[in-house]
């Protein structure tokens, strides 16, 4: 999955083609700069800036069985520039930029539905 600006281009690994879905796929929240992953059933987005004068703290998730865009618990700290690894359950967010350098850690755990 390709995210720009509020739209969202899909990769179809077997036929090797992107598509640009409806509507209904596109992102809550403009955001650039941001940390993408896979965790717990979701495509997660975020951090990265926007529209406002300093980096975002939001974090959204592509639900891929209802195939929507849905708010996830925000970041402790806006920030942009940021890197990631994932273990397991958990996707943490390093560093980056928040009003300066970062130093913070966070790590968000997203749960299945079940």
């Amino acid at each position: 999955m390709l995210c720009r600006s509020v739209s969202c281009k899909v990769f179809i690994f077997l036929s090797g083609i992107w598509i640009k879905p409806g509507r209904s796929m596109r992102m809550r929240e403009k955001r650039a700069d941001f940390v993408s992953s896979y965790l717990g059933g979701y495509v997660v987005a975020a951090g990265g800036l926007g529209n406002q004068p300093s980096p975002l703290s939001s974090v959204e998730g592509f639900n891929l069985v209802k195939k929507r865009w849905e708010n996830l618990p925000s970041m402790p700290t806006g920030r942009c520039s940021c890197s990631s690894l994932q273990s397991n359950n958990l996707l943490f967010i390093i560093g980056g930029v928040a009003h300066g350098p970062s130093s913070a850690v966070e790590a968000l755990c997203v749960l299945e539905d079940v």
